[in-house]
C-alpha cells in the first residue's frame, strides 16, 4: 500500500513562504511498484502561481545508501507534475544532504552532480509547468519511489518555498502552438514548415557511461549509458494517438495486455505545423505506436523504438580503415517523450556539432508543451530535451564475454526506424569513441 504521510509546519519569511513536512518513512522496492506520498498543505497564498509568483525552491533531505533507486516527482493541486531528480547518483550514490532544487540552481544540473548533492540544483523537470496559472492553496504531494530492491531509507523533510520571480531565466516564448504569429520561418517568409530536428546532446552520455564486469551483482557485463534527445529545430515533435489500439493485425479496445502477454500498440499520428499567410496549421501524418510501459519507474506510455545503441570496432589493415565491425548491439529501447528540460546558451550542456543551442539560435524556442507521458499526445519543444539516464531501464548494451580490452565505437542513434518527419536525418546518429577495459573477463 502506498504511505501517507501528513503535512504539519508552515512557516512564513517576508516576501517568502515555506511549508514543509515531518519524517517520513522510505520502503524498500518489493516487487510491486508503489510510492511513499508525502502531504503537503499550501494556504493563504495568492490564487495565481507563476513567472511573477509561484514555487521557487524545493528542499529535502534523505537518508538513504543508494539514491540511484530513488524517482522524486512533485505534483502540484492541479495534478500536473514535475520530476525532481530520477534515478541520479550512479551506483554507489549515498544520500541527499540539504539539497534544493530551482529553476537557476547555482550548483548547475541534478543529473551531472554528485551525491550527497549538497547545494541548490536545476531538476530534472521544468518548473514552468508548476508555476502554470494554478492556484497553488491545496494539497501538494512528494512522490517517492524506491525502484530496486534492497534497501530503504528515511524523508527528514520537504520543504516548498514560494516567492517573487520564481523563475528568473524563464521567458515567455513569443511563438506557441496556440500563438502562431510570433512563430517564423528560417528563409524569412510568411509560408514554410515548421519541422522538428532531434539531436544527440554528447554532454549527457559522455558524463553517464559506465562498463560493468561480469561479476557485478546487479550490471554484470553490461555498458551502461545515458542518452539524451533535443529538438533543435523550427517547431516541436510532437505525437498523438486516436485510441486505435491493436494486438498484432487485431483491434481491440484500449491499452490491455495481449493473449501473447505483450502490450497493446496505438497507432501514432505526428502532427506537422507549418505557417501560411501569417497563420499556424497543421497536418497528421501516420507514424510509429505506443504502448503502455509497467515497469518499475514508468509507469505511462512509452514511443515504440525511439533509439538505439551499437558497439562497434573500427578493423585496419596497412594503417588503413578497412571496415567498421559490429560488436554488440542492444535492443531498440521506448521512450516516453516529454520535456526534462530545454536548452540555454549560457551553458555547454546542448553543445552540438560546433554550436551551442539556446533561445539566441534557436528560431522558434519554446514552441510547444509537454510536460508528462501521456497515452494521447507527447513530444519534446523546441528547444527542449528528454532525458533516459544510465540507471534507466534498458540503457546498455551487453558485451560479449570474450571481448578484448581496446577502443571502440558507441554509436546512439534516435528515430532508427525512420517514422517521424524532421528537418534532417543525418545528425540523429551520435557516435563516441570509448576504451573498455580487461575487467570483463572472468
Amino acid at each position: 500500500m502506498n504511505k501517507i504521510i501528513i503535512f504539519l509546519l508552515s512557516i512564513s519569511y517576508g516576501f517568502a513562504q515555506t511549508y514543509s513536512s515531518k519524517r517520513a518513512s522510505i520502503n524498500d522496492f518489493n516487487g510491486v511498484l508503489a510510492a511513499d506520498t508525502v502531504l503537503i498543505e499550501v494556504e493563504n497564498l495568492p490564487s495565481q502561481i507563476d513567472e511573477n509568483f509561484g514555487l521557487a525552491k524545493v528542499c529535502l533531505n534523505i537518508q538513504h545508501e543508494r539514491v540511484s533507486d530513488l524517482k522524486l516527482e512533485l505534483f502540484s493541486p492541479d495534478g500536473n507534475e514535475i520530476w525532481l531528480t530520477n534515478r541520479n547518483g550512479r551506483d554507489d550514490g549515498r544520500n541527499y544532504f540539504q539539497t534544493c532544487f530551482r529553476s537557476n540552481g547555482f550548483s548547475g544540473y541534478i543529473h551531472e552532480a554528485k551525491a550527497p548533492f549538497i547545494g541548490e540544483f536545476i531538476p530534472d523537470g521544468r518548473m514552468e509547468y508548476i508555476n502554470n496559472g494554478q492556484n497553488p492553496n491545496g494539497t501538494w504531494k512528494l512522490l517517492i519511489r524506491d525502484l530496486a530492491a534492497g534497501v530503504d531509507g528515511q524523508l527528514d523533510y520537504v520543504r516548498l518555498t514560494f516567492e517573487d520571480n520564481p523563475m528568473p531565466n524563464y521567458k515567455i516564448p513569443p511563438c506557441s502552438i496556440g500563438y502562431g504569429l510570433g512563430c517564423l520561418c528560417a528563409d524569412g517568409t510568411e509560408d514554410c514548415l515548421l519541422l522538428p530536428d532531434l539531436v544527440l546532446l554528447p554532454s549527457f552520455t559522455i558524463n553517464q557511461i559506465k562498463e560493468y564486469p561480469y561479476n557485478h551483482y546487479r550490471y554484470g557485463g553490461q555498458l551502461r549509458l545515458a542518452a539524451t534527445i533535443a529538438n533543435i529545430g523550427n517547431g516541436p515533435i510532437q505525437t498523438f494517438g486516436k485510441n486505435e489500439w491493436y494486438c498484432g493485425e487485431q483491434q481491440v479496445e484500449g491499452s490491455m495486455k495481449c493473449e501473447d502477454g505483450s502490450a497493446s500498440r496505438q497507432n501514432l499520428y505526428q502532427r506537422v505545423y507549418s505557417k501560411s499567410d501569417g497563420e499556424l496549421q497543421y497536418t497528421d501524418i501516420k507514424a510509429g505506436t505506443n504502448y503502455y510501459d509497467d515497469k518499475p519507474g514508468h509507469d505511462h506510455f512509452h514511443v515504440d523504438s525511439w533509439v538505439s545503441f551499437r558497439l562497434k570496432k573500427d578493423v585496419y589493415k596497412k594503417g588503413k580503415l578497412k571496415k567498421t565491425k559490429l560488436i554488440a548491439e542492444g535492443q531498440k529501447v521506448s521512450y516516453c517523450l516529454f520535456d526534462t528540460g530545454i536548452c540555454n546558451n549560457e551553458d555547454s550542456l546542448c553543445y552540438v556539432g560546433g554550436q551551442t543551442y539556446g533561445q539566441k539560435n534557436l528560431l522558434n524556442y519554446g514552441m510547444g508543451s509537454f510536460a508528462d507521458c501521456k497515452e494521447g499526445e507527447q513530444g519534446i519543444s523546441v528547444g527542449g530535451y528528454d532525458t533516459y539516464g544510465m540507471m534507466y531501464e534498458g540503457q546498455y548494451i551487453d558485451l560479449p564475454k570474450r571481448l578484448k580490452s581496446g577502443t571502440y565505437i558507441l554509436e546512439i542513434e534516435v528515430d532508427p526506424e525512420q517514422k517521424y518527419q524532421e528537418i534532417s536525418k543525418e545528425n540523429n546518429l551520435y557516435r563516441q569513441e570509448i576504451v573498455l577495459s580487461r575487467q570483463r573477463k572472468r
